[in-house]
């Protein structure tokens, strides 16, 4: 069977030699070298947004970027930069346009000339030959005009004003009403084509479905799994990145580690809800793929993601589109190569997948699953958090970079307030508010509200000056806030929360419809709490705890309280000693009866969400979490 072949070039930080110039593009990293090689040679920069995984990259690569006439040209006329988008998520912000690769040409301080995405030789030349002419015969008044856009951002930095957009039930509803307006009724999820996974859109129909006791809406959620099933690997396991077609079919081919992670939690939630061992199978399928390729059993740690391409045998850098590999079997895959594993281990992405992994043992019990979640936690904070810098992005040859993004800051806390919850070890909660001090300390914006994505630097290069608060991580923030709130009891936390949604609700850019929806409603609802009060080393205590990890209350917190050693009072509520342990199941307006027995903790549940049904809901607020 004959199969194309791309190559994909590494990087290049080193001074070529002659030869080498003649040959192929001598890319530099994005940094201060290259901007001051632009401004002292006055050419303009040609960059490339790229990734590892991408299938057009390799194809780019392998046509566009071996054109001996591209070549020159980059080499004589442009400074070429070549930018890894899960490496640099800060410049993919500011500069990707659409997707991968972002072709981009900018002027020598790095604002943006000319974007496209993947361009055929005769088309990318065209397009430097125009730059390169405009620049030199409108120099003046491009320098001007950027000029210009950066006196706008700064006016617009200094007049910034907080919005106030209302934190209320009727953002749900409207947030209901879009899902349901663009519901496929045939093939599942909320759009036509292409198809990608929408995991808040599915957590938020079963949060609903199951308060409301809407079946419409979980019927939406388990459809849209049921078909996009077909993006999951039938030989290896895993999901591919999306599809083209509606009906999730024509797969792009690439495994990204933060979509493992977020289809375990909605299939595991689906088997929650429904028992069906359909879905159990494919949580643990999941599991068995990133164990055997995305993850460091040995260390700890989560890889980034596999290649849309296998690597041709005998062919260093070349690749075999995914297309024509994924249908092969094991052994027929294996003859010919395993694609490209990435083996970067990104901070924000694990953060996700370890929260994923702590969900799957609460539900299943796989011990194996919670020690490799917390072997990772465990290890990524001791080798990347700094105390008053927070956690760094990744480790790049035995140097960390990217201290203090948001997003990595975010889900990491998330995952050490989970390793709480499973563990009850308190510890890890104290290292989520050392964290989440040092992010607000940093990224939060006192004045225009919300939170900016990375720490300014005077060093900064480009588009990087422009500072940028994304609605989506900034919802993400106000989740951990809400979450932080009702471990602690604090109300600063509560506050942090309202004042970020506050935010994104009140800007003009549109929001994370299901994402925001689902946040606003943790906001306003008090979550169920499962406090188990005995000792620790009782059997029926432990046996208690197990059984309030394992079920379903969606959004639930659960604590173990051992008389000898903690408060018995969390909030107003004080749990009474007893002679043998007992669980609670509370809301902030409503507990029920002790329970003796592990087996009545769903009775119990049941009895206090029919009870809670009967009860007017109060006018929104927070009620006081743990102390």
């Amino acid at each position: 069977m004959a199969v194309p072949v791309y190559l994909f070039a590494e990087q290049q930080e080193v001074s070529p030699t002659q030869s080498e110039e003649q040959s192929k593009i001598q890319w530099l990293l994005w940094g201060e070298e290259a901007f001051q090689r632009a401004e002292a040679e006055d050419k303009l920069i040609l960059m490339d947004l790229t990734a590892l995984w991408c299938h057009a990259c390799h194809v780019m690569e392998e046509t566009t970027y071996t054109d001996p006439d591209i070549i020159a040209m980059l080499n004589d006329r442009f400074v070429p930069i070549r930018v890894d988008t899960d490496l640099r998520p800060d410049i993919e912000a500011r500069y990707r346009k659409g997707g991968w690769p972002t072709t981009s040409i900018l002027l020598p301080t790095g604002e943006i000339l000319f974007q496209a995405n993947s361009l055929d030789p005769e088309d990318l030349g065209e397009a430097l030959r125009e730059s390169d002419v405009l620049y030199r015969t409108q120099k003046q008044d491009l320098v001007r005009y950027a000029a210009e856009v950066w006196a706008k951002v700064e006016a617009a930095r200094k007049a910034r004003v907080h919005p106030n957009g209302p934190v209320n039930f009727e953002v749900v509803e409207q947030s209901v009403l879009i899902m349901t307006q663009s519901f496929d009724e045939v093939n599942g999820g909320f759009r036509e084509a292409p198809k990608f996974f929408e995991p808040e859109a599915i957590t938020l129909a079963f949060h609903l479905g199951h308060e409301r006791s809407d079946d419409a809406l979980r019927r939406m959620a388990l459809l849209t799994l049921d078909r996009q099933v077909r993006l999951v690997d039938p030989v290896w396991g895993g999901f591919y990145r999306y599809a083209e077609q509606a009906d999730w079919t024509d797969p792009h081919y690439e495994k990204m580690l933060n979509i493992q992670a977020l289809n375990l939690q909605n299939y595991l939630e689906a088997y929650q809800v429904t028992g069906d061992h359909q879905y159990r199978k494919v949580v643990e399928g999941t599991i068995r793929y990133v164990t055997r390729f995305l993850s460091d059993q040995v260390n700890g740690g989560f890889y980034a993601s596999q290649d849309a391409d296998a690597r041709a045998p005998g062919l260093p850098g070349q690749f075999i589109e995914g297309e024509r590999y994924f249908v092969l079997g094991e052994a027929q895959r294996l003859a010919v190569g395993v694609p490209l594993v990435d083996h970067a281990i990104y901070t924000g992405w694990n953060g996700i997948m370890v929260t994923s992994y702590l969900k799957v043992y609460q539900v299943l019990g796989d011990r194996h699953v919670r020690e490799f979640a917390l072997k990772t936690l465990n290890r990524l904070h001791r080798e990347r958090y700094r105390e008053g810098r927070g956690m760094a992005h990744v480790m790049v040859k035995g140097q960390l970079q990217g201290f203090g993004w948001l997003a990595d800051q975010v889900f990491f806390a998330m995952a050490l307030m989970e390793a709480a919850v499973t563990t009850d070890e308190q510890a890890y909660l104290h290292k989520a508010e050392l964290l989440a001090a040092d992010l607000v300390r940093d990224l939060e914006d006192s004045k225009g509200g919300g939170f900016y994505d990375r720490i300014p630097s005077g060093s900064d290069q480009g588009l990087l000056k422009f500072p940028q608060k994304p609605l989506e991580e900034n919802v993400h923030t106000a989740r951990l806030f809400c979450d932080l709130f009702y471990l602690t009891g604090k109300p600063a936390y509560r506050n942090l929360a309202e004042r970020t949604l506050q935010f994104v609700l009140g800007t003009s850019a549109p929001h994370p419809v299901a994402l925001t929806a689902a946040v606003v409603m943790r906001f306003l609802s008090y979550p169920v709490h499962i406090v188990v009060v005995g000792s620790k080393g009782s059997e029926t205590a432990q046996e208690l705890f197990t059984q309030g990890l394992r079920i379903y209350a969606p959004g639930k917190i659960v604590r173990f309280l051992d008389p000898k050693v903690d408060s018995l009072t969390i909030g107003e509520v004080t749990f009474p000693k007893m002679d043998e342990p007992r669980a609670y199941i509370c809301t902030d307006r409503l507990c029920s009866q002790p329970i003796e027995n592990p087996k009545d903790m769903g009775d119990s549940l049941a009895w206090l969400l029919a009870a809670l049904s009967e009860i007017e809901r109060p006018v929104p607020q927070m009620m006081p979490g743990p102390s």
